[in-house]
């Protein structure tokens, strides 16, 4: 039993290790490696589609897509996430991937990652936020309007085209929202020149995207014109704001 254990075993072993070194040596130099144990897969083949009759929505963009504002911390997303919960209609938790201060050239580098078009191709509802940090120079609207307002607008809805191409290559069926502007500005000397901007900026948002299929322009001038609606920060909006935001969106849904 000793010789067994000490002596026939450990031989066998090295005899054993040899032999699978030798097979692996004679695989390699002859070029027979086969596939890489535990490849993954390649990024379509992992991309998991919504469900039938679930809603899995992704929020991108600036900081009203972020739910700056918001004391709850809920934002857009959170307060969508109850008002389809009140509905009865099945939902995921809202993927929020907005930044602070976003413009469009932000975005469309966040969009350029793989990791998020998987994301994008796993959702069905995507809620854009994006453009006002572009036309009035981040939070500055009272004092930094665009020289030239047509010409700014312009090259923000171009590129917001490719955001929108870009999300369409991902998920061809995803629902697309994209949220117009409003003047936090209105009581102010300067709001009667900025609600015409934005009016206009609506405007064409809509010329661009109205007759775009799967899509819609989300618009909130209204939300803020008449009533005071806005958080602490007297920009961006409050809690209030951001639920009826949100119910505009569960509505189109």
């Amino acid at each position: 039993m000793r010789r067994l254990l000490y002596w026939y075993l450990p031989v066998t072993a090295a005899l054993l290790g040899v032999l699978v070194f030798g097979g692996g040596l004679w695989s390699f130099l002859s070029g027979n490696v086969g596939e890489q144990v535990g490849a993954p897969p390649p990024v379509s083949a992992v991309v998991k589609r919504a469900a039938a009759g679930e809603i899995v929505p992704i929020i991108l963009g600036d900081s009203l897509a972020r739910g700056t504002g918001d004391d709850t911390g809920l934002g857009i997303g959170g307060r969508l996430n109850e008002e389809l919960e009140k509905r009865q209609i099945q939902a995921k938790k809202t993927v929020n991937l907005a930044v602070n201060g976003a413009r469009t050239a932000d975005l469309l580098q966040t969009l350029s990652h793989p990791s998020v078009r998987t994301l994008l191709g796993e959702s069905n509802v995507v809620i854009v936020s994006i453009g006002g940090n572009d036309l009035w120079g981040g939070t500055d609207w009272r004092n930094a309007p665009p020289k030239d307002p047509d010409a700014a607008m312009g090259i923000v809805l171009t590129r917001i085209e490719e955001v929108v191409k870009i999300v369409r290559t991902a998920n061809p069926r995803a629902r697309i929202f994209i949220i117009g502007l409003y003047n936090p500005f209105v009581a102010t000397p300067s709001g009667p020149l900025l609600t015409s901007l934005v009016n206009r900026w609506n405007s064409r948002l809509i010329e661009r995207f109205g007759s775009v299929p799967n899509l819609t322009v989300v618009q909130t001038a209204d939300i803020f014109a008449y009533h005071d609606r806005l958080s602490m920060d007297r920009f961006h909006p409050g809690n209030e704001g951001y639920a009826l935001i949100a119910r505009r969106i569960a509505d189109a849904i």
